[in-house]
């Protein structure tokens, strides 16, 4: 159970679009490092227009989002089985990564050029206020010439970041989007009872 809790906290944060400093559509894959405190999760991401697939290193689980059909598959290829899931968001024009949610003023500072794995990229401290200025929340972004998405975002504390290594810009395959086939489709309840038995005791 608690890995499906945290599949469905996951597949909520990817719902959530941020912003892009340019509105230029990109397509990549990637790989990308997720750290939370000492926990560490890592995976890949494909990015087409109005499509997107997350796999999870060391899971059993992979996210396609069709932000064209409004509707999101969570994958299991050893159970040969899937869930869908509605899209509660608009469908997106381009992809602009996870993790910032669009409310109050957002503001970038330049801070400096960092040389990352032969990339200049280049520093900036964002800062989001709400309520008017009466509360603000600040983090680091690093942006690669030629890439709008932020290439890693990172808290003040350095503790939280997210990042994409191994770039790879163009169009993935786009069957790697496509509704599974072969697959039986199943609810979000059948899902938790699946996992709920593979957690008894043999």
């Amino acid at each position: 159970m608690r890995r499906l809790l945290i599949l469905v906290l996951m597949l909520f944060s990817l719902m959530i679009p941020t912003s892009a400093m340019s509105s230029n559509a990109v397509e990549f894959s990637a790989r990308f490092i997720e750290k939370d405190n000492d926990e560490v999760q890592k995976g890949k991401v494909f990015v087409a227009a109005n499509m997107s697939r997350y796999e999870i290193e060391g899971s059993e689980e992979i996210i396609v989002t069709r932000y064209d059909k409004k509707v999101v598959w969570l994958i299991f290829p050893k159970l040969r089985k899937y869930v869908e899931q509605p899209y509660l968001g608009e469908p997106k024009k381009n992809y602009e990564g996870p993790g910032e949610i669009e409310t109050g003023d957002l503001s970038k500072k330049f801070i400096e050029n960092d040389l990352v794995d032969s990339y200049r990229l280049k520093k900036f401290l964002v800062t989001v206020k709400y309520n008017k200025g009466e509360n603000e929340d600040q983090y680091y972004e690093w942006y690669r010439d030629n890439f709008p998405v932020p290439v890693k975002t990172q808290s003040m504390d350095g503790r939280t970041s997210y990042e994409y290594v191994n770039i790879k810009l163009g169009r993935p395959p786009l069957e790697i989007f496509a509704q599974p086939k072969g697959y039986k489709k199943i609810t979000i309840e059948e899902l938790a009872e699946i996992e709920e038995g593979n957690e008894q005791p043999k």
